[in-house]
């Protein structure tokens, strides 16, 4: 059986966990605070904490890291240098330069590195894709998706380009294949904005407007798709709302979540085994050269 580590100990560390639990022996946790770690591992049905990476990485054959943004290239580079295959949280790294690494430290050590693309195994998402690919909604015309989510206090800052904007960005690239970066302005004018509003076209010139912020006192989140034919919106967990009947559906939206992160971790599994698995890592390059194109529109705009 598969020896699996996790880096963190937060909410996400903890579905994973519950999720891979009989699909793979759990091992290790990592994490700074090692009083929090060692709950974790009890509470989860881990084998121990680890004071370090480096310890955590030792017996094992396969990470999730699931540790804050700002950490996920290095921890990832330090499990692939090490022999031990990565399935990263998004964003997996901030560059498209960082994600090309990666994939040559995975090559040379002969171990796969993934990332958690976790919206495309949302089954809302999942069933717009197909009713996309079917023409169901007829000519796309327009896109616009909203993330915005109360303050949150913790001891690290999120980004809101690099990591929320980066879902419907890849639900674009893996629907429709082509996104065509127009414009972005985002605030504060500085490393990791808390806000974010960017502007494309899709290859067939359907303009997309996405809007992300981290300090709005009341939350949304809403992807509506306009069609030639019908329009629909979804939050992408727990419901597709249309003006045609058989576009519809509704879910709970956590064991939505929790599905998704399953079937998501159980494919890096089979991946790691030397079986068909997850989303290639050439998409997730993709996705961090379309998030680059995005930060430069916004540098230059700044300038």
């Amino acid at each position: 059986m598969l020896r699996l580590a996790v880096s963190g100990y937060g909410a996400v560390a903890a579905i994973h966990a519950a999720q891979a639990r009989g699909h793979a022996r759990l091992t290790a946790v990592y994490g700074p605070r090692e009083a929090k770690a060692r709950a974790f591992a009890e509470a989860h049905g881990f084998e121990r904490s680890a004071g370090t990476l480096e310890e955590a990485l030792r017996d094992a054959d396969a990470i999730l890291i699931c540790s804050p943004s700002p950490q996920h290239f290095e921890q990832a580079a330090q499990a692939l240098d090490a022999g031990v295959s990565a399935l990263v949280e998004l964003p997996a790294c901030g560059s498209r330069e960082e994600a090309a690494t990666l994939a040559e430290k995975a090559a040379r050590r002969g171990v796969v590195v993934q990332c958690a693309h976790t919206s495309r195994y949302l089954e809302p998402y999942a069933k717009l894709g197909g009713w996309l690919r079917e023409g169901r909604l007829g000519a796309i015309e327009q896109i616009t998706y909203w993330r915005h989510m109360e303050p949150r206090s913790r001891s690290w800052v999120d980004d809101a380009l690099l990591h929320h904007a980066e879902h419907p960005l890849d639900l674009f690239l893996w629907w429709f294949g082509e996104v065509r970066p127009l414009a972005c302005a985002a605030h504060p004018q500085a490393e990791r904005a808390q806000n974010a509003a960017l502007a494309a076209r899709l290859g067939e010139g359907a303009p997309v407007s996405v809007s992300i912020s981290y300090t709005a006192r009341i939350a949304k989140l809403q992807m509506t798709v306009i069609g030639s034919e019908h329009t629909l919106d979804t939050d992408g967990f727990s419901y597709v709302r249309s003006d045609l009947a058989g576009l519809c559906g509704q879910w709970d939206g956590q064991a939505t979540y929790e599905a998704a992160i399953r079937e998501q971790d159980r494919a890096f599994f089979s991946r790691c085994r030397g079986e068909a698995g997850g989303v290639a890592w050439e998409e997730t390059m993709a996705l961090a050269g379309l998030v680059d194109r995005f930060r430069e529109l916004w540098v230059g705009l700044c300038a």
